[in-house]
């Protein structure tokens, strides 16, 4: 083995160029944290939380309440964010919460908050020990003094020395505010040590053999007895009733049950020495401290509960003792965006709220510990974590569940007068994801994208057997795209993200798993050969099961393929013949009736989604050499315009494909366009295919003269009674719409994923725009 020790760059170093280095070094040891590098947390926010930050890994997080919280006098509905991974967990402290609020709700009170630091000294022998001991009580006030210069917060109400042999431990107990006070009490009581090793020594002239600021006598992140009879973090009692009518409904079974086998696991619990009694406290503090800021090493003391049930004439009386709540309200992680939102989502964040915290906390944790318990009793409990937890996913289809007989059944009847011999899959990479089915990926673990396949069959009239290649496209269902565009806005801004789900409805991704199946099939039907053959289909809503399969379309026989980052492959009779080829579909397209008959397919009227189009133009604005601040302007004034722009066209509409570049265009050997990928496929004015298509087709430096030719070419293709002028309009909204609606969302994406294309198809399109114009 080599001795060399690999060192890491960065050397600890959070800023955003150490963390690549070390991103880098990982790729280099083919190493894979591909998802983990994906963060939205700043550097600079988190210099004093973590080292050596390479990502950051997401955790769900689910809304808890309401519960009512009876505050003294006053009783108020009260919330909180759990983060799990646990399926049936949210689930149940919602149960809980709703059944303590049927009740009447709960109320808590704290009883103590402490800190203690333990440092330990080692004397010759007992004797020292014994003197020691008696200088520390008598110097009490001088000690406190000392210690408590280091803080505004944290004092010292007591040391209780503990002699054991040779060697003495000393107890600083601390009062800390609203903080945790781990780290305030260790600096305390550092000092504090300083100031005894030099004054005592003085003295009384006896040498302190050692002294380190903890001899494990503090039980830090360790669960002890003295902790919980005496006080370590917060004490605090959480109490409630339960009305039987609402154990019956809610909680579905009976306080004599719950009672019964309470009684008797109980014993079961002192048979075991367990530490407490309760059912699963941890998994409620688990939930709030990953939300919330807090040190996740505190857990396991901190879930030392103690439930108490007993009958009563209306139900169930019941109490929770949490005597080792280590928690704070500031400092830590509180101080991060999304864990300062949880907590001031509770009402909990900054100075005079700890109490509140620890008080809502208890509630919370024992809104679930009367569900589990509840769903336990009455045998619920594992069908609740098969309904709703992740060991019950959907019945997605497997890739092994793809034989001939499955085909056989999705091509239904297009393979006619064939005899399938064999199938065989071939590996996975032969065709590129695009950009949605790539993001969805990311998001869901079923079988989505191109999965090529061999077929090799005979046919009637041919003896010999023939190997035909075919592809199976599997659909994301719509509401996986969304959670994959969600998952990249959200590593780009967090308002992005939330305006993608605001507006999900108003976008073109909606309905996108049925659309494309839908337009194939029309393709198919009205013989327009511009689309790679359709065989057939496979849907099984039941199954989230949407696929279809269609001709493999082999390099060899393509003048181009995937050539969006390429204009200078395209020729003039080969952009020719696009516009040509989706003319003949748009118009075909067109009918009134058609259009009507697939409500999947609708009108695209992106001024209803301003918001998030004004984003994404403020998002790519931000950076000055991709658009400059005239140019963002400009783009956010064509939002304001687009509704009324497109109320002054008289041009008919038809079914676009919304997304018609060269990524989704292939030219085949003898010439003829053919079009892919109709997932996105929207009811507009054909003018925005074909600029589309131009500002990826043109290079930067195209002939105006040339571009000019394209648009009267296509002008001349329509039979229609609108004139030049009233025909350009469709040209200038189209393209307004394209920059404000597609290219923006290339330019935001870029941030993350540096589309090569995007700065050109920009200026393109900024370009045809002012042409037009002069046209």
């Amino acid at each position: 083995m080599n001795t060399d020790y690999p060192i890491i760059p960065g050397r600890g170093l959070v800023t955003d160029t150490a963390t690549q280095l070390r991103q880098d070094f990982l790729k280099s040891q083919q190493i894979n944290i591909s998802e983990i590098s994906e963060t939205r947390l700043v550097a600079a926010d988190i210099r004093n939380n973590i080292e050596s930050l390479v990502g950051s890994v997401e955790i769900p997080v689910g809304l808890v309440g309401p519960l009512l919280f009876k505050n003294g006098e006053s009783e108020e509905l009260i919330y909180t964010v759990a983060g799990t991974l646990e399926g049936a967990l949210v689930a149940s402290m919602n149960r809980g919460a709703k059944a303590l609020s049927m009740s009447g709700g709960f109320s808590a009170y704290v009883l103590h908050q402490k800190m203690i630091r333990t440092p330990m000294f080692l004397f010759k022998n007992l004797h020292e020990s014994m003197i020691f001991k008696t200088w520390i009580e008598a110097n009490f006030d001088n000690i406190k003094h000392i210690a408590e210069q280091y803080s505004n917060h944290a004092k010292l109400t007591s040391i209780l020395p503990f002699v054991v042999g040779k060697s003495v431990h000393l107890k600083f107990v601390y009062t800390t505010g609203d903080a945790t006070g781990q780290n305030m009490s260790t600096a305390c009581t550092w000092h504090a040590t300083l100031w005894i090793q030099t004054q005592f020594q003085l003295e009384k002239s006896i040498e302190i053999v050692h002294c380190v600021i903890d001899g494990n006598g503090a039980s830090d992140k360790k669960v002890s007895g003295f902790s919980i009879n005496h006080g370590r973090g917060i004490h605090v009692v959480a109490e409630a009733h339960l009305r039987e009518d609402v154990i019956n409904k809610i909680l579905r079974t009976t306080s004599d049950d719950m009672v019964k086998c309470f009684n008797q696991s109980l014993a079961m619990s002192r048979l075991d020495n367990m530490v407490g009694y309760n059912i699963n406290v941890a998994n409620a503090i688990a939930a709030i401290f990953v939300t919330t800021g807090q040190d996740l090493g505190s857990l396991h003391e901190s879930s030392c509960g103690v439930l108490n049930v007993e009958k009563t004439d209306e139900g169930l009386y019941l109490s929770l003792n949490l005597p080792t709540l280590v928690i704070g309200t500031i400092g830590g992680g509180t101080h991060l965006k999304c864990q300062r939102e949880a907590l001031e989502l509770m009402g909990c964040y900054g100075n005079g709220k700890l109490t509140r915290f620890a008080q809502l906390i208890a509630g919370f944790a024992l809104s679930l510990e009367i569900s589990t318990y509840a769903a336990i009793v009455s045998g619920q409990f594992a069908k609740a974590h098969e309904k709703l937890g992740r060991n019950k996913p959907v019945n997605w289809l497997l890739k092994a569940e793809i034989d001939r007989k499955f085909v056989e059944t999705c091509f239904n009847g297009s393979f006619k007068n064939k005899q399938i011999q064999s199938l065989d899959m071939l590996q996975s990479g032969v065709v590129d994801n695009g950009i949605l089915m790539n993001l969805t990926s990311r998001i869901s673990n079923k079988l989505i994208g191109f999965y090529p396949f061999d077929i090799t069959h005979n046919e009637t009239h041919i003896s010999e057997a023939i190997t035909e290649r075919f592809l199976l496209k599997s659909k994301p269902l719509d509401e996986e795209v969304f959670k994959g565009l969600h998952f990249m806005a959200a590593a780009i801004n967090t308002d992005l993200a939330d305006l993608i789900s605001t507006f999900k409805n108003e976008l073109e991704y909606k309905d996108c798993h049925k659309k494309e199946i839908i337009l194939y099939e029309l393709l198919h039907k009205f013989k327009l050969n511009y689309t790679p053959k359709f065989y057939g289909k496979h849907i099984d809503e039941k199954r989230e099961i949407y696929l279809f399969i269609q001709e493999f379309l082999q390099l060899e026989n393509l003048q181009l393929f995937n050539s969006e980052n390429e204009p200078e492959s395209w020729k003039s009779e080969q952009i020719t013949n696009v516009i040509r080829a989706i003319s003949e579909i748009h118009q075909t397209f067109s009918d009134e009736n058609l259009l009507k008959e697939f409500p999947e397919i609708t009108r695209f009227e992106p001024w209803n989604a301003k918001p998030l189009y004004r984003k994404m133009i403020e998002l790519a604005g931000e950076d000055d050499e991709l658009i400059s601040p005239e140019q963002t302007e400009q783009m956010l004034q064509m939002i304001k315009d687009l509704e009324q722009d497109f109320a002054a066209l008289k041009i008919t509409q038809t079914i676009i494909h919304n997304d018609c570049n060269p990524r989704n265009t292939a030219i085949r050997a003898d010439g003829t366009p053919c079009f892919y990928d109709w997932e996105l496929a929207v009811i507009n004015i054909p003018h925005r295919d074909i600029v589309e298509f131009l500002s990826f087709a043109l290079p930067e430096s195209f002939d105006e003269n040339l571009f000019k030719s394209y648009l009267e070419l296509h002008f001349s293709l329509f039979k229609n009674e609108l004139n030049w002028s009233e025909w350009k309009r469709g040209y200038e909204y189209a393209l307004k719409e394209y920059l404000v609606t597609r290219v923006s969302f290339y330019l935001t994406g870029s941030i993350l994923m540096k589309y090569e294309f995007a700065p050109r198809i920009f200026k393109n399109s900024m370009r045809m725009l002012e042409l037009l114009k002069t046209f």
